[in-house]
Protein backbone atom coordinates (compact mmCIF):
# COMPACT_ATOMS: atom_id res chain seq x y z
CA UNK A 1 0.00 0.00 0.00
CA UNK A 2 1.33 3.44 -0.84
CA UNK A 3 2.03 5.82 2.02
CA UNK A 4 -0.23 8.77 2.66
CA UNK A 5 2.65 11.14 1.86
CA UNK A 6 3.31 9.65 -1.59
CA UNK A 7 0.55 8.82 -4.02
CA UNK A 8 0.95 7.95 -7.69
CA UNK A 9 -0.61 10.16 -10.34
CA UNK A 10 -1.52 7.18 -12.54
CA UNK A 11 -2.08 3.47 -11.91
CA UNK A 12 -0.95 0.59 -14.11
CA UNK A 13 -2.99 -2.51 -13.22
CA UNK A 14 -1.90 -5.96 -14.42
CA UNK A 15 -3.56 -8.27 -11.85
CA UNK A 16 -6.50 -9.88 -13.65
CA UNK A 17 -8.97 -9.90 -10.70
CA UNK A 18 -8.34 -6.20 -10.15
CA UNK A 19 -8.71 -5.55 -13.87
CA UNK A 20 -12.06 -7.30 -13.77
CA UNK A 21 -13.11 -5.25 -10.75
CA UNK A 22 -12.20 -1.99 -12.49
CA UNK A 23 -13.30 -2.70 -16.07
CA UNK A 24 -15.58 -5.76 -16.13
CA UNK A 25 -13.19 -7.64 -18.44
CA UNK A 26 -13.19 -11.38 -17.71
CA UNK A 27 -10.52 -12.50 -20.20
CA UNK A 28 -7.05 -13.75 -19.44
CA UNK A 29 -4.86 -11.10 -21.10
CA UNK A 30 -4.92 -7.36 -20.59
CA UNK A 31 -3.81 -4.40 -18.52
CA UNK A 32 -5.46 -1.18 -17.42
CA UNK A 33 -3.98 2.29 -17.17
CA UNK A 34 -5.68 4.99 -15.10
CA UNK A 35 -4.30 8.49 -15.68
CA UNK A 36 -5.57 11.87 -14.45
CA UNK A 37 -7.38 12.36 -17.77
CA UNK A 38 -7.91 8.92 -19.32
CA UNK A 39 -8.83 5.35 -18.37
CA UNK A 40 -7.40 2.95 -20.93
CA UNK A 41 -7.68 -0.82 -21.30
CA UNK A 42 -5.22 -2.76 -23.46
CA UNK A 43 -5.64 -6.25 -24.86
CA UNK A 44 -4.86 -8.13 -28.08
CA UNK A 45 -6.85 -9.20 -31.14
CA UNK A 46 -8.12 -12.42 -29.52
CA UNK A 47 -10.22 -10.43 -27.04
CA UNK A 48 -11.45 -7.60 -29.28
CA UNK A 49 -15.13 -8.61 -29.26
CA UNK A 50 -15.08 -9.63 -25.60
CA UNK A 51 -13.48 -6.37 -24.51
CA UNK A 52 -15.95 -4.29 -26.49
CA UNK A 53 -18.83 -6.15 -24.83
CA UNK A 54 -17.51 -6.25 -21.29
CA UNK A 55 -15.30 -3.23 -20.62
CA UNK A 56 -17.08 -0.26 -19.05
CA UNK A 57 -15.58 3.11 -18.13
CA UNK A 58 -12.33 2.50 -20.02
CA UNK A 59 -11.35 3.18 -23.63
CA UNK A 60 -10.40 -0.12 -25.27
CA UNK A 61 -7.17 -0.28 -27.24
CA UNK A 62 -6.28 -3.40 -29.25
CA UNK A 63 -2.52 -3.79 -29.48
CA UNK A 64 -0.05 -6.12 -31.16
CA UNK A 65 2.01 -8.36 -28.94
CA UNK A 66 1.47 -8.35 -25.20
CA UNK A 67 -0.87 -5.94 -23.44
CA UNK A 68 1.93 -4.55 -21.30
CA UNK A 69 4.14 -3.88 -24.32
CA UNK A 70 1.23 -2.25 -26.10
CA UNK A 71 0.47 -0.05 -23.11
CA UNK A 72 4.05 1.20 -22.83
CA UNK A 73 4.22 1.84 -26.58
CA UNK A 74 0.95 3.78 -26.44
CA UNK A 75 2.25 6.00 -23.64
CA UNK A 76 5.36 6.78 -25.67
CA UNK A 77 3.68 7.37 -29.03
CA UNK A 78 0.89 9.53 -27.59
CA UNK A 79 3.23 11.20 -25.11
CA UNK A 80 0.67 10.71 -22.38
CA UNK A 81 1.05 12.82 -19.30
CA UNK A 82 1.07 10.12 -16.63
CA UNK A 83 3.08 11.72 -13.86
CA UNK A 84 4.27 9.13 -11.34
CA UNK A 85 2.99 5.70 -12.36
CA UNK A 86 1.90 3.37 -9.58
CA UNK A 87 2.32 -0.36 -10.24
CA UNK A 88 1.29 -3.43 -8.28
CA UNK A 89 4.54 -4.89 -7.05
CA UNK A 90 2.74 -7.85 -5.47
CA UNK A 91 1.60 -9.08 -8.88
CA UNK A 92 3.88 -7.50 -11.51
CA UNK A 93 6.35 -10.06 -12.84
CA UNK A 94 10.05 -9.28 -13.01
CA UNK A 95 9.86 -9.37 -16.80
CA UNK A 96 6.97 -6.88 -16.83
CA UNK A 97 8.80 -4.59 -14.41
CA UNK A 98 11.97 -4.66 -16.50
CA UNK A 99 9.96 -4.01 -19.66
CA UNK A 100 8.18 -1.06 -18.05
CA UNK A 101 11.44 0.50 -16.86
CA UNK A 102 13.11 -0.02 -20.24
CA UNK A 103 10.30 1.28 -22.45
CA UNK A 104 9.26 4.16 -20.22
CA UNK A 105 12.64 5.72 -19.57
CA UNK A 106 12.48 9.08 -17.90
CA UNK A 107 9.20 8.38 -16.10
CA UNK A 108 8.87 7.88 -12.36
CA UNK A 109 7.36 4.80 -10.73
CA UNK A 110 5.98 3.94 -7.30
CA UNK A 111 5.02 0.57 -5.85
CA UNK A 112 1.28 0.91 -5.18
CA UNK A 113 0.72 -2.66 -4.00
CA UNK A 114 -2.71 -3.16 -2.48
CA UNK A 115 -4.20 0.06 -3.88
CA UNK A 116 -6.96 -1.72 -5.84
CA UNK A 117 -7.21 -4.69 -3.46
CA UNK A 118 -8.15 -2.32 -0.65
CA UNK A 119 -10.99 -0.90 -2.74
CA UNK A 120 -12.20 -4.44 -3.43
CA UNK A 121 -12.63 -5.36 0.23
CA UNK A 122 -16.02 -3.70 0.79
CA UNK A 123 -18.46 -5.22 -1.65
CA UNK A 124 -21.04 -3.39 -3.75
CA UNK A 125 -24.65 -4.66 -4.02
CA UNK A 126 -24.04 -6.25 -7.42
CA UNK A 127 -20.99 -8.06 -6.03
CA UNK A 128 -22.98 -9.34 -3.05
CA UNK A 129 -25.63 -10.78 -5.36
CA UNK A 130 -22.96 -12.77 -7.16
CA UNK A 131 -21.34 -13.87 -3.90
CA UNK A 132 -24.71 -15.06 -2.54
CA UNK A 133 -25.26 -17.12 -5.67
CA UNK A 134 -21.80 -18.68 -5.42
CA UNK A 135 -22.50 -19.52 -1.78
CA UNK A 136 -25.85 -21.09 -2.61
CA UNK A 137 -24.17 -23.32 -5.19
CA UNK A 138 -21.66 -24.50 -2.57
CA UNK A 139 -24.51 -25.29 -0.17
CA UNK A 140 -26.22 -27.30 -2.90
CA UNK A 141 -23.08 -29.42 -3.33
CA UNK A 142 -23.00 -30.28 0.38
CA UNK A 143 -26.70 -31.16 0.25
CA UNK A 144 -26.02 -33.46 -2.71
CA UNK A 145 -23.11 -35.09 -0.88
CA UNK A 146 -25.19 -36.29 2.07
CA UNK A 147 -27.51 -38.09 -0.37
CA UNK A 148 -24.68 -39.96 -2.08
CA UNK A 149 -22.97 -43.20 -1.18
CA UNK A 150 -19.48 -42.12 -0.19
CA UNK A 151 -17.98 -45.09 1.65
CA UNK A 152 -16.05 -47.22 -0.83
CA UNK A 153 -15.44 -44.37 -3.27
CA UNK A 154 -12.08 -42.64 -3.68
CA UNK A 155 -11.62 -39.07 -2.55
CA UNK A 156 -11.09 -38.07 -6.19
CA UNK A 157 -14.39 -39.65 -7.19
CA UNK A 158 -16.22 -37.71 -4.50
CA UNK A 159 -14.49 -34.47 -5.53
CA UNK A 160 -15.60 -35.01 -9.12
CA UNK A 161 -19.20 -35.62 -8.04
CA UNK A 162 -19.09 -32.37 -6.06
CA UNK A 163 -17.63 -30.42 -8.96
CA UNK A 164 -20.23 -31.86 -11.32
CA UNK A 165 -23.02 -30.84 -8.96
CA UNK A 166 -21.73 -27.28 -8.77
CA UNK A 167 -21.22 -27.04 -12.53
CA UNK A 168 -24.76 -28.27 -13.14
CA UNK A 169 -26.04 -25.64 -10.70
CA UNK A 170 -24.38 -22.84 -12.67
CA UNK A 171 -20.88 -22.53 -11.24
CA UNK A 172 -18.07 -21.24 -13.38
CA UNK A 173 -14.57 -22.61 -12.96
CA UNK A 174 -13.64 -23.96 -9.55
CA UNK A 175 -11.94 -21.22 -7.48
CA UNK A 176 -9.54 -23.81 -6.06
CA UNK A 177 -8.97 -27.55 -6.13
CA UNK A 178 -11.61 -29.29 -4.03
CA UNK A 179 -10.35 -30.84 -0.81
CA UNK A 180 -11.70 -34.25 0.13
CA UNK A 181 -9.49 -35.65 2.88
CA UNK A 182 -10.54 -38.78 4.78
CA UNK A 183 -9.26 -40.77 7.74
CA UNK A 184 -5.71 -39.77 8.78
CA UNK A 185 -5.52 -37.51 5.70
CA UNK A 186 -8.20 -35.27 7.22
CA UNK A 187 -5.41 -33.94 9.45
CA UNK A 188 -3.87 -32.29 6.35
CA UNK A 189 -5.26 -28.74 6.20
CA UNK A 190 -4.78 -28.67 2.41
CA UNK A 191 -5.29 -32.37 1.72
CA UNK A 192 -6.62 -32.16 -1.83
CA UNK A 193 -8.51 -35.22 -3.01
CA UNK A 194 -6.36 -38.27 -3.58
CA UNK A 195 -6.78 -41.93 -4.47
CA UNK A 196 -7.53 -43.06 -0.92
CA UNK A 197 -10.74 -45.07 -0.58
CA UNK A 198 -13.05 -43.65 2.08
CA UNK A 199 -13.69 -46.19 4.82
CA UNK A 200 -16.21 -46.44 7.64
CA UNK A 201 -15.88 -44.77 11.03
CA UNK A 202 -13.60 -41.91 10.02
CA UNK A 203 -13.65 -38.18 9.47
CA UNK A 204 -14.08 -36.71 5.98
CA UNK A 205 -13.14 -33.05 5.48
CA UNK A 206 -14.68 -31.42 2.40
CA UNK A 207 -13.52 -27.92 1.44
CA UNK A 208 -15.06 -26.51 -1.72
CA UNK A 209 -16.13 -23.33 -3.45
CA UNK A 210 -18.12 -22.26 -6.46
CA UNK A 211 -17.87 -19.21 -8.68
CA UNK A 212 -20.60 -17.08 -10.24
CA UNK A 213 -19.85 -14.24 -12.65
CA UNK A 214 -16.29 -14.30 -11.32
CA UNK A 215 -17.14 -14.15 -7.60
CA UNK A 216 -16.24 -17.00 -5.28
CA UNK A 217 -17.49 -18.87 -2.26
CA UNK A 218 -15.42 -20.94 0.16
CA UNK A 219 -16.85 -23.39 2.69
CA UNK A 220 -15.78 -26.48 4.60
CA UNK A 221 -17.71 -29.16 6.43
CA UNK A 222 -16.37 -32.17 8.29
CA UNK A 223 -18.43 -35.35 8.09
CA UNK A 224 -18.35 -38.78 9.70
CA UNK A 225 -18.51 -41.99 7.69
CA UNK A 226 -20.02 -43.94 10.55
CA UNK A 227 -19.48 -44.18 14.30
CA UNK A 228 -16.41 -42.20 15.41
CA UNK A 229 -14.03 -42.59 18.35
CA UNK A 230 -14.95 -40.17 21.16
CA UNK A 231 -11.81 -38.05 20.63
CA UNK A 232 -12.86 -37.23 17.08
CA UNK A 233 -16.41 -36.28 18.01
CA UNK A 234 -14.90 -34.14 20.78
CA UNK A 235 -12.70 -32.10 18.44
CA UNK A 236 -15.64 -31.58 16.08
CA UNK A 237 -17.67 -30.16 18.96
CA UNK A 238 -14.81 -27.88 20.01
CA UNK A 239 -14.27 -26.55 16.48
CA UNK A 240 -17.98 -25.94 16.03
CA UNK A 241 -18.06 -24.00 19.32
CA UNK A 242 -14.97 -22.02 18.32
CA UNK A 243 -16.50 -21.04 15.01
CA UNK A 244 -19.70 -19.92 16.70
CA UNK A 245 -17.74 -17.78 19.16
CA UNK A 246 -15.86 -16.13 16.30
CA UNK A 247 -19.05 -15.58 14.31
CA UNK A 248 -20.64 -13.92 17.32
CA UNK A 249 -17.81 -11.37 17.38
CA UNK A 250 -17.93 -10.43 13.69
CA UNK A 251 -19.26 -6.92 13.08
CA UNK A 252 -18.26 -3.56 11.72
CA UNK A 253 -15.27 -1.99 13.51
CA UNK A 254 -13.89 -5.11 15.22
CA UNK A 255 -10.20 -5.92 14.78
CA UNK A 256 -9.48 -8.99 12.66
CA UNK A 257 -7.01 -10.14 15.32
CA UNK A 258 -9.79 -10.08 17.92
CA UNK A 259 -11.97 -12.44 15.88
CA UNK A 260 -9.03 -14.82 15.53
CA UNK A 261 -8.46 -14.65 19.29
CA UNK A 262 -12.05 -15.63 20.10
CA UNK A 263 -11.73 -18.93 18.27
CA UNK A 264 -8.10 -19.60 19.14
CA UNK A 265 -8.55 -19.07 22.86
CA UNK A 266 -11.42 -21.57 22.95
CA UNK A 267 -9.41 -24.21 21.12
CA UNK A 268 -6.36 -23.56 23.30
CA UNK A 269 -8.41 -23.79 26.49
CA UNK A 270 -9.56 -27.24 25.37
CA UNK A 271 -5.92 -28.33 25.05
CA UNK A 272 -5.61 -28.24 21.25
CA UNK A 273 -3.92 -24.87 20.68
CA UNK A 274 -0.91 -26.37 18.89
CA UNK A 275 -3.25 -28.28 16.56
CA UNK A 276 -4.71 -25.05 15.13
CA UNK A 277 -1.81 -23.64 13.13
CA UNK A 278 -3.39 -21.50 10.42
CA UNK A 279 -5.16 -18.15 10.49
CA UNK A 280 -8.87 -18.01 11.23
CA UNK A 281 -9.92 -16.67 7.85
CA UNK A 282 -9.51 -14.38 4.89
CA UNK A 283 -11.43 -12.22 2.49
CA UNK A 284 -13.42 -13.70 -0.40
CA UNK A 285 -14.50 -12.01 -3.61
CA UNK A 286 -13.07 -12.11 -7.11
CA UNK A 287 -10.42 -14.36 -5.59
CA UNK A 288 -11.04 -17.16 -3.09
CA UNK A 289 -8.27 -15.76 -0.89
CA UNK A 290 -7.92 -11.99 -0.67
CA UNK A 291 -7.64 -9.23 1.92
CA UNK A 292 -8.28 -8.89 4.78
CA UNK A 293 -6.56 -11.69 6.70
CA UNK A 294 -8.07 -12.72 10.04
CA UNK A 295 -5.06 -13.72 12.10
CA UNK A 296 -3.44 -12.84 15.38
CA UNK A 297 -0.88 -10.72 13.51
CA UNK A 298 -3.40 -8.78 11.44
CA UNK A 299 -3.54 -5.00 11.82
CA UNK A 300 -6.76 -4.72 9.80
CA UNK A 301 -10.27 -3.97 11.00
CA UNK A 302 -13.53 -5.43 9.73
CA UNK A 303 -15.82 -3.09 7.84
CA UNK A 304 -19.47 -3.54 6.98
CA UNK A 305 -19.72 -4.96 3.47
CA UNK A 306 -16.61 -7.12 3.67
CA UNK A 307 -16.99 -10.83 2.93
CA UNK A 308 -14.67 -13.11 4.90
CA UNK A 309 -14.29 -16.73 5.92
CA UNK A 310 -14.39 -18.04 9.48
CA UNK A 311 -12.60 -21.41 9.51
CA UNK A 312 -11.14 -22.75 12.76
CA UNK A 313 -9.69 -26.24 12.77
CA UNK A 314 -8.01 -28.93 14.84
CA UNK A 315 -5.60 -31.35 13.14
CA UNK A 316 -4.31 -34.44 14.97
CA UNK A 317 -1.56 -36.19 13.03
CA UNK A 318 -2.23 -39.87 12.17
CA UNK A 319 -5.70 -39.61 13.72
CA UNK A 320 -7.78 -37.05 11.85
CA UNK A 321 -8.76 -33.41 11.61
CA UNK A 322 -11.76 -31.11 11.65
CA UNK A 323 -12.37 -27.79 9.96
CA UNK A 324 -15.64 -25.88 9.70
CA UNK A 325 -15.71 -22.87 7.40
CA UNK A 326 -18.28 -20.40 6.18
CA UNK A 327 -18.23 -17.36 3.95
CA UNK A 328 -19.94 -14.53 5.82
CA UNK A 329 -20.87 -10.92 5.16
CA UNK A 330 -19.73 -8.43 7.80
CA UNK A 331 -22.76 -6.46 8.91
CA UNK A 332 -23.07 -3.40 11.12
CA UNK A 333 -24.45 -5.57 13.93
CA UNK A 334 -23.04 -8.99 13.21
CA UNK A 335 -22.11 -11.72 10.77
CA UNK A 336 -24.54 -12.66 8.00
CA UNK A 337 -23.71 -16.19 6.77
CA UNK A 338 -23.67 -16.60 3.01
CA UNK A 339 -22.96 -20.35 3.13
CA UNK A 340 -25.68 -21.90 5.26
CA UNK A 341 -25.38 -25.69 5.14
CA UNK A 342 -25.74 -27.09 8.71
CA UNK A 343 -22.51 -27.25 10.67
CA UNK A 344 -23.49 -30.19 12.88
CA UNK A 345 -21.64 -33.47 12.40
CA UNK A 346 -23.52 -35.40 9.69
CA UNK A 347 -22.95 -39.04 8.82
CA UNK A 348 -22.23 -40.04 5.23
CA UNK A 349 -23.24 -43.42 3.89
Amino acid sequence: MTSESRKPDSLLVTHLPSIRYLTGFSGSAGCALMTPRLNLFFTDFRYRGQAIREVKGFDVRIVNGGAMEGCCSYINVRRLKTGVIGYDGDHLTLRQFQLMKKQLKGLSFLDASGEIEQRRQVKKPVELRRLRRAAAIADLAFARLVRLKVVGRSEKQVAWLLESAMREAGSGSMPFEIIVASGPRSALPHGVAGNRIIGTGELVVVDLGASFDGYCSDATRTFASGHLPPRLTEIHRIVQEAQQLALSGVRDGVACAEIDRLARDHISAAGFGEAFGHSLGHGVGLEPHEAPVLSGRSKETLKAGMTVTIEPGIYLERLGGVRIEDTVLVGARGAIPLTKFPRELKVLR
